[in-house]
């Protein structure tokens, strides 16, 4: 399974959490702690909200492992933001290395990450894509699960992109709730009681939500974790450092991350 991180708080570079903590996003790329293979190395993404006035976030997405890309190391030191989505990759079996299959996926002011898989998904992808609206299914470019549930989340949400950045979070719950039941039904009418892992980041540059999630499942679902320093919130799959002050998130909850309150944690609803 992958590694993730998403930073929101004061403008800063992404240099930091990506490559100068004790266990950096790419040093999780390659030494990961927290699961059972350390490598993270089928390509790598990030996602960041400009700090001038535009509510869509750029994106840069390389089949690169994260730590030999020099355009990364770059990017890392350059870019000033208040927030911003990481992720480094391990291909599930049968997904192949792409740019199209990289995180963090994007479509108008929202960014969308996923770390786990969604079993036998080949089984039961057909009837996902018979349930999505015209724009949702020419939403994807690539053949990921993470990829078709971004897609379906988009149908919970909408294609308005004024009306998306303006979802406030108790909508953007409901959203997110209501896709997860809908997969969960879809991959049951199929017939497929294979493991599920469903650690979800969504954003639209105000609300940012973190599930952590399993079904069908005789293991934890992957690790997920917040540092909250001041005026600034880290979601990431391994703690970034050693300090203490990181919290686990439980299976079933999501982080629910709003730049006008903070920082919540509610159940999912399911």
């Amino acid at each position: 399974m992958c590694r993730f991180l998403a930073y929101s708080g004061p403008p800063t570079s992404m240099q930091e959490l990506l490559l100068d903590s004790p266990h950096s996003l790419v040093r999780q790329s390659k030494h990961a702690r927290m699961r059972h293979d350390p490598v993270n190395g089928d390509g790598f993404g990030v996602g960041w909200y400009p700090t001038h006035e535009d509510p869509e976030p750029g994106t840069f997405v390389s089949i690169e492992p994260a730590w030999s890309n020099r355009n990364l190391l770059q990017i890392a030191t350059k870019i000033h933001t208040p927030l911003f989505f990481a992720h480094v990759r391990d291909a599930t079996p049968g997904m192949p290395v792409s740019q199209t299959n990289c995180h963090p996926f994007r479509h108008g002011p929202w960014l969308w990450m996923h770390n786990g898989f969604l079993g036998d998904f080949s089984q039961w992808r057909r009837e996902l894509l018979g349930s999505l609206s015209d724009n949702a299914f020419n939403l994807i470019q690539g053949n990921t699960d993470s990829e078709h549930v971004f897609a379906m989340f988009m149908d919970e949400v909408g294609f308005n992109s004024e009306a998306s950045a303006a979802i406030g979070a108790a909508e953007l719950l409901k959203a997110l709730n209501n896709c997860i039941k809908k997969l969960i039904q879809i991959k049951s009418n199929a017939g497929c009681n294979a493991q599920a892992h469903m650690n979800f980041a969504v954003s639209n540059g105000h609300v940012s939500l973190f599930s952590r999630l399993s079904i069908d499942a005789g293991e934890p679902p992957p690790t997920l974790h917040y540092l909250i320093d001041e005026a600034s919130c880290v979601v990431a799959s391994e703690p970034l450092s050693d300090s203490s002050d990181w919290q686990e998130v439980d299976q079933g909850q999501v982080l629910v991350l709003e730049k006008e309150s903070g920082l919540r944690i509610e159940e999912i609803s399911l």
